[in-house]
């Protein structure tokens, strides 16, 4: 964590003892337990068939000012028994938000999420990855900002000024879940700029009726890095390369009757080229099913990316995706009992090499304090040419325990 970040937190952190007695604590303690279906196949990979992993993040805020000012500490932590970049430390979040009159302001560091699809979050680019939680995307690093929002009678408009880049996490060479080779994050790049170089994005929301609309424009820093062979001879490493880009981004989402019409669809330059990707389909919700009072989702979406095309002619800024042609088909139980009990099931097909993953994810509350989590994660038929080679027998089931406090 860069020391001009952890002299913010010092900061937020004072300000939250000097009004100690209002300050509103909250967030969760948890422990995983992680069962890899299939012995490690890379060079250097911990052989164990067992991860567990304990992590934690606390939260804590203090509003005044007849709660137009909050000051927001948002740290996390994981120690992990296999992978010594998965045992980390992040701020998700250390920032003063200011509400006014139809707008408000928030200073330090944040998060900010764009999208409405379920299979991949495609325009979601204001915060990076963190891909030693989850190589789904679904994990955030805290990003630095000042985030503008303005509400007009013509729709919200969002403005974000990000002073400084955070690169992305990845698994050790000893870790699973990695790629075919290690990332050398030591050696990563940015060209043409460096960790402080002032990104900035604007984004236009506004509903019609049932349809929700969002156009967004980000230029800066790339959160996707190309990923380099260290030697194109005898290769033993990945060099992640940042590139500088510009982004325009399109989100619908629209519900009709048992309906929910989902759009991400954005285009991006690279050095020279632009190419375009979209991820678009729907969701249809039978309500009550069996008259036992559960919903019953049926998930449908298409997924295309270009960079691909671009990747056999040329260096890319972009992270190699196994989503340039794709299938996603899912189900979503909702039981909608006292538990709060849940499960989404999924699957992805590529519709050229048949490459599939299949990823289940369960939930359940346990009284007022205590919830269980399962999540499974399979491959199938990944072919030696796939970005997913390297993690194509890393198959695991995870039991995750968490206690609310």
């Amino acid at each position: 964590m860069n020391i001009r970040i952890v002299v913010v937190v010092v900061i937020a952190f004072v300000v939250l003892v000097c009004k100690a007695q209002a300050i509103e604590l909250s967030g969760f303690v948890a422990t995983d337990l992680r069962l890899f279906a299939q012995p490690a196949a890379l060079p250097n990979q911990n052989p164990s068939f067992l991860n567990p992993s304990v992590f934690g993040q606390p939260e804590l805020r203090q509003e005044w000012n007849n709660r137009a000012d909050r000051v927001t500490l948002i740290p996390f932590g994981r120690y992990d028994s296999l992978d010594s970049r998965r045992s980390h430390w992040d701020l998700r979040e250390v920032n003063w938000l200011h509400r006014g009159d139809g707008w408000n302001v928030q200073v330090g560091v944040g998060k900010v999420f764009w999208g409405v699809t379920e299979s991949r979050h495609l325009i979601d680019i204001v915060n990076q990855t963190d891909e030693v939680e989850n190589i789904r995307g679904e994990d955030k690093l805290g990003q630095p900002m000042v985030n503008v929002n303005v509400a007009t009678r013509y729709g919200n408009i969002n403005l974000l000024y990000l002073p400084y880049f955070r690169e992305r996490t990845f698994p050790s060479s000893r870790g699973r879940l990695r790629f075919e080779l290690p990332v050398d994050t030591d050696s990563a790049r940015i060209n043409h700029a460096t960790n402080w170089h002032p990104d900035w994005a604007v984004r236009w929301s506004h509903t019609f009726g049932r349809w929700d609309i969002g156009i967004a424009y980000f230029s800066g820093v790339s959160r996707e890095p190309r990923l380099v062979p260290n030697s194109f001879v005898r290769p033993t490493a990945f060099i992640p390369v940042y590139e500088l880009i510009n982004q325009v981004s399109l989100d619908v989402q629209g519900a009709v009757g048992k309906w929910l019409w989902k759009l991400e669809a954005m285009t991006r330059d690279v050095p020279g080229r632009r190419f375009a990707a979209v991820v678009t389909g729907f969701e249809y919700t039978e309500s009550n099913i069996l008259g036992v009072g559960a919903d019953l989702g049926l998930l449908l979406e298409y997924l295309y990316d270009g960079r691909e095309k671009l990747s056999r002619t040329a260096l890319t800024n972009t992270l190699p995706t196994p989503f340039d042609n794709d299938i996603f088909v899912g189900a979503r139980l909702a039981l909608n009992d006292e538990q709060d009990s849940q499960l989404l099931f999924g699957v992805t097909v590529d519709l050229k090499t048949q490459a599939t993953i299949a990823s289940v994810k369960g939930s359940r509350r346990i009284g007022g304090n205590w919830k269980v989590e399962l999540e499974s994660l399979s491959f199938f038929n990944i072919p030696h040419t796939d970005i997913l080679i390297g993690q194509s027998r890393d198959d695991f089931v995870q039991f995750r325990l968490i206690r609310f406090f």
